[in-house]
């Protein structure tokens, strides 16, 4: 029992703290990062369920061969837009109807924008596919739209099929032991000149020039009623 003038300590209760002031600076960085990574795996896992519908060779497609809509099927993938801008999408397949293919693509590939040129020739020509051995087609370097000049040899005589013809599709670039291998050049042709050049095929062994750039030449041409064609006679530059 206390007595007069005796002293009692009375205990006072400390002040609750706040949860925001139990958290130090470091504490809020640490959470604010965890957050933040959890947003962005969130964003990764949404963009990798994202998928894209492209077109696809159903069969192998051969340089020069015209293609249409039933040479092709779908495929879903996963891609970068970078990678997209390069395929043919699902909604653009019929810009592919008619084209021509410059490059062999194999069944179940998937097909790029690069893998056809538009078949259609310039003034309402016609197009056609002319086999030639690389090696006597610039070494296959000609590219689209390049003009070209046509030679038939047959038994050591040369003449020329036709001149200033244009290119509108070729294969890609042989490789290797391939450099001598037969490919398709596609070019753009009159009716004439298509029945020329169908005749000289099976007819002997055809080079391709490539005339871009420069004078068309004054020759005769090799007529397709001659067996065999007659050689280029070349103008006489004077003298007896």
């Amino acid at each position: 029992m206390s007595t007069p003038g005796d002293t009692q300590t009375i205990p006072i209760a400390a002040p609750r703290r706040g949860m925001m002031s139990r958290l130090s600076t470091g504490h809020v960085i640490m959470i604010l990062a965890g957050l933040l990574a959890a947003l962005l795996n969130f964003t990764l896992l949404q963009q990798r369920d994202e998928v894209f519908q492209v077109v696809v060779a159903s069969r192998a497609l051969l340089p020069g061969q015209t293609v249409a809509l039933e040479d092709f099927t779908y495929a879903e993938i996963r891609a970068s837009q970078a990678l997209l801008d390069t395929l043919v999408l699902s909604d653009s397949a019929e810009v592919l109807d008619g084209q021509v293919a410059v490059r062999s693509i194999a069944a179940g590939n998937v097909v790029s924008v690069e893998d056809f040129s538009p078949v259609a020739a310039p003034l309402e020509q016609r197009a056609m596919s002319l086999p030639v051995d690389s090696d006597k087609a610039v070494n296959g370097s000609l590219t689209t739209n390049d003009i070209v000049d046509i030679i038939l040899v047959d038994d050591g005589r040369a003449s020329y099929v036709a001149l200033g013809i244009e290119v509108l599709a070729v294969p890609a670039p042989p490789e290797g032991f391939a450099s001598t291998a037969s490919y398709a050049v596609t070019i753009s042709v009159d009716d004439e000149t298509a029945l020329r050049v169908a005749s000289a095929i099976d007819i002997g062994e055809l080079h391709l020039v490539r005339s871009t750039g420069s004078q068309q030449a004054d020759i005769e041409f090799f007529d397709p009623a001659d067996q065999p064609p007659a050689g280029v006679e070349t103008p006489s530059t004077g003298g007896g």
